[in-house]
């Protein structure tokens, strides 16, 4: 099905009193007699009627249809014509010239409804089927005849009279009867808001409330509020029992005028329109969409198609299938069905897609889990023998189309590739077709156990989309630093202990030198003058990583420039480059020379400095000092050994010291460094929450989006309990005798429910605030566990842990309920919900959010038969508007009351699945398979109806 740009009502030359062109207007009479030139032998023929301008008339006239981009026009002439002749009907013409105008312009020839517009007590148009020949429209000349206007009678002074019958004013039902029952033909109150149409008068309402009335005209969009409350209910007084007609736009043509700018003028060709989606042009097409205007109809505007650039699958063709005859399957951007019986192949013809593109089902069991699925997948790749092909065309924008290639058991290249083009990474290409795809019971798998909260939460961070991608990208940064900085913690803790060490030693191995209170002076002294020594040792050896980087700095500038190419001299203003690099290589042996200056002039200066009689002296005095500490000891009698001890101890204790110094020095980097880690925790806590906020809008979003209204959903904070408990689990004593273990799990749930309590920053973080206030873990704290808790989380073996849960978010909590249709709860998810409801909950979540092809295997099977008609059916209806549906289905709800636009019928034929129609349910051939194949045959459909006292 496709939409089609339609006006259905276009008045014509043939109308001369309402006619506004002068130049197209016809003559009287239409056809003069024109007499022959002679012939080669001089003889005159007798005059012949002429059609030249009537020919010419009605070309400029379908010119004109085609340049606003008509593509079906219902010619609705007052009373049809004045004429009696066809050879001086404009529609005889219009029908004629049809074909080669639009040969001269490249277009497919316009559908030309033939009809009429008769006055009833007010306006009525009456269309029948597309005329191709003149037959057609002597048929519709005929029935206006049946109606009472004889040729004769349809006018009085060139004006139209009402339509009369038997003396008596002809009903709106008796018309319709005629029109719509005996004849295949459309009835449309003409310009209904206007005072000549039906809304105008009170009197009309019995005629309005005819159910059989499907459609009426409105010249203004939207219509006034009047109207639209007749329209659509709200006036109890115009009220009708069903459901209210359709309502479109048509020009009322009576010109072919246009403004500067090619637009028509008021009441000219396109000046109004309507687009209707049809499978093709016909009576029944604007039956079924006069039956369900909201899929079908709208009003004015660009085609709606334009306006679509989900992606989507366009065409699938399969060839040497065991099971599948060879074919094509074109799909609509819409709502597509698959319909069939046992073994007409509708879920091999599925399953091959999925093959094709190779999509992976992310919830998917494995094989151990689902025996029955994995075999029947088995089979239906088995079907696909070698030589076999399936090709897979889709659209990921607006016409940018590609088509996938699969040919399984390729001997040779890949299995699957895009034809016509190379690409790097085929899945990538693929995965912008954003597809999901559901084979027969993979619904109940989803949300089996505990499943389907978490395929809900999948759901919904598939649908914040980019943002939340962005914070979960974040959020994995963050961790990783904070990894690092729990290791700069222990860094820290660990360097700490050793400064403290080597502190003690240092004073440890001072008192050990004080004890000689014999040479304590002369020690103290020698001590100052080892201090002075290792002071003027750092002097001479402190510069040298800064002088060896200056050393590489000259290194790098002593090496060549960057060269120019040997392209330089053709470049654009070559000489500038030449210069530049010139001048450069000049500044850069400039800059080299002051920097190797700078640092000769800086040795030389340390040289005088540390090298010169200052020095000098400086070490005479320091050896001095030494010198007398060793005649003191001598001369106080201690022994040699002695004295070496002393010094021993005294290069201990000052190695001691330089490692205080160091140790001093690491750990104010190291504890620089650590201290950043509450604010980078804080930071990961900000984007748990901002997580939590995108997923709290975006599931407000999708509730609302839910066409059906029969979903609310619930959020909370890192409030998913088996999430918290899983990573509780991880922290578990192994030795499970203990009574810490054995009260492991009851502590957690206490835990978990203090932290929604007071609303930390995590669970986590409350176990951090219970080191200062350990009533926080209330059991833990009345069993005295409190302290064997927090001692067993800082343990060598479940530290590292301990760290890892502490930077890990629980998952948000996420709970759906089904509503029914008075608002009542039927059940939630994490309750009271049957399969088939938690099935019905998760596909109306999927329809709503999304824009990729959404590919599903009978899912009428998996979902409660109360919710199908009342739920899916509404939302798959609102769903087809934002994305392609692809549905196996043997339920007639949903082709048939979700209006698909393609419906392909499959049926099974010498054991292979064969196409019997393809189309929307306004070609017949579609409508009988449907009828056949869902209900039985139309004599089974009838026996229900009457079983069920309709």
């Amino acid at each position: 099905m496709r939409w089609v740009k339609c006006d259905f009502q276009v008045q014509t030359p043939e109308d001369g009193a309402h006619w506004g062109d002068g130049d197209t207007r016809l003559g009287d009479p239409r056809r003069p007699l024109r007499t022959p030139a002679p012939d080669a032998n001089g003889v005159v023929g007798p005059a012949r009627p002429d059609e030249q301008r009537l020919q010419e008339v009605a070309r400029a006239y379908l010119r004109r249809c085609h340049e606003v981009g008509l593509e079906l026009i219902g010619v609705t002439d007052h009373n049809f014509s004045q004429k009696t002749d066809p050879r001086d009907w404009f529609l005889t013409h219009l029908v004629e010239q049809n074909k080669s105008v639009a040969a001269e312009l490249g277009r497919e020839p316009l559908y030309i409804l033939p009809g009429f517009e008769v006055d009833v007590g007010y306006h009525v148009l009456c269309l029948f089927e597309p005329a191709k020949k003149v037959s057609h429209v002597w048929r519709v000349n005929k029935l206006l005849c049946k109606l009472g206007l004889d040729e004769n009678e349809r006018f009085r002074q060139g004006r139209p009279m009402p339509l009369r019958r038997n003396g008596a004013n002809v009903s709106l039902k008796e018309l319709i009867e005629l029109v719509q029952g005996e004849h295949n033909g459309i009835v449309i109150a003409a310009h209904a808001d206007q005072n000549d149409g039906i809304l105008s008068d009170s009197r009309h309402i019995e005629d309005y409330k005819n159910q059989k009335l499907l459609a009426l005209e409105v010249t203004s969009n939207p219509p006034s509020k009047r109207i639209l409350d007749i329209l659509e209910g709200r006036d109890k007084a115009w009220a009708r029992s069903a459901c209210h007609p359709a309502y479109v736009m048509s020009s009322d043509a009576k010109s072919l005028r246009c403004d500067k700018n090619g637009a028509p003028g008021p009441n000219a060709i396109g000046y109004r329109h309507t687009w209707l989606k049809m499978s093709k042009p016909s009576v029944e097409a604007l039956r079924q969409a006069f039956l369900d205007p909201q899929s079908r109809i709208r009003l004015m505007g660009e085609c709606p198609s334009d306006a679509l650039t989900h992606p989507r699958i366009t065409k699938v063709e399969v060839k040497g299938a065991r099971f599948l005859d060879d074919q094509e399957v074109y799909f609509s951007e819409s709502f597509n069905c698959v319909i069939g019986g046992r073994g007409s192949g509708k879920s091999s013809l599925l399953e091959y897609i999925r093959f094709a593109i190779g999509y992976e089902d992310p919830a998917a069991k494995s094989d151990e889990d689902d025996h029955a699925l994995q075999r029947k997948r088995k089979v239906l790749r088995e079907s696909l023998t070698v030589g076999s092909q399936v090709r897979v065309t889709f659209e990921v924008g607006n016409g940018v189309s590609d088509t996938l290639v699969y040919e399984p058991g390729r001997a040779v290249g890949p299995e699957r590739w895009l034809d016509g083009r190379e690409v790097a990474d085929l899945k990538t290409v693929l995965r912008q077709l954003q597809l999901q795809f559901f084979s027969q019971g993979e619904l109940s798998r989803m949300t089996s156990g505990s499943q389907g909260q978490a395929q809900v939460l999948s759901l919904i961070d598939a649908a914040v989309g980019a943002p939340l991608l962005q914070l979960n990208a974040r959020e994995r940064e963050l961790k990783a630093r904070l990894k690092t900085l729990f290791q700069s913690m222990r860094d820290a803790a660990r360097i700490q202990s050793e400064l403290d060490e080597a502190k003690q030693e240092s004073v440890e191995l001072e008192r050990q030198l004080k004890a000689r209170e014999a040479v304590k002076d002369d020690s103290a002294q020698s001590q100052l003058a080892l201090e002075a020594r290792r002071h003027l040792t750092r002097l001479q050896e402190d510069d040298a990583p800064i002088v060896g980087t200056i050393e590489q700095v000259l290194a790098d500038l002593a090496d060549a420039p960057v060269a120019l190419p040997a392209t330089a001299s053709q470049w654009p203003n070559a000489e500038w480059f030449q210069t530049t690099a010139s001048q450069l290589e000049e500044g850069r042996a400039q800059l080299a020379a002051l920097i190797g200056q700078a640092l000769s002039d800086y040795r030389q200066a340390k040289a005088s400095v540390l090298c010169g009689d200052g020095a000098r002296a400086t070490l005479i005095a320091i050896n001095a000092v030494q010198e007398r500490f060793r005649e003191a000891c001598t001369a106080r009698g201690i022994r040699e050994d002695d004295i070496a001890r002393m010094q021993e101890l005294e290069e201990k204790r000052q190695a001691k010291l330089r490692l205080v110094e160091e140790l001093q020095k690491r750990l104010a980097d190291v504890q620089k460094e650590a201290n950043k880690f509450p604010v980078v925790l804080g930071e990961l806590h900000q984007v748990w929450r901002a997580q939590f906020d995108a997923r709290c809008t975006t599931a407000s979003d999708i509730q609302a989006s839910v066409a059906s209204q029969t979903v609310r959903l619930t959020t909370a904070y890192m409030g998913d309990e088996s999430s918290f408990r899983a990573a509780w689990g991880r922290l578990a004593p192994p030795d499970k005798r203990g009574k810490l273990a054995k009260r492991w799990d009851d502590i957690g749930e206490d835990l978990f429910r203090r932290w929604q309590q007071r609303a930390d920053a995590s669970a986590w973080e409350t176990i951090e605030l219970a080191r200062l206030e350990p009533t926080l873990l209330d059991t833990a704290f009345r069993e005295n566990l409190h302290v064997p808790l927090l001692a067993h989380l800082g343990s060598e073996d479940v530290r590292p842990i301990w760290e890892d849960v502490r930077v890990s978010r629980v998952s948000d909590g996420i709970d759906v309920e089904l509503l029914r249709e008075d608002g009542s709860v039927a059940g939630a998810m994490s309750g009271a919900l049957s399969e088939g409801q938690r099935n019905t909950v998760l596909l109306n979540m999927m329809l709503a959010r999304g824009e990729g092809p959404i590919v599903i295997d009978q899912p009428e099977d998996e979902l409660d038969s109360s919710f199908i008609y009342r739920t899916l059916v509404r939302d798959l209806r609102a769903a087809k508007t934002k994305r392609q549906l692809i549905v196996a289905t043997h339920n007639a709800n949903l082709p048939v009351n979700a209006d698909a636009e393609q419906i392909l019928a499959l049926e099974a034929r010498d054991g292979r699945g064969k196409p019997r129609a393809k189309g929307g349910l306004d070609r017949g051939d579609v409508a009988q398979a449907v009828l056949d194949i869902m209900e039985g045959s139309e004599q089974a459909f009838k026996r229900r109806s009457e079983k069920y006292h309709f």
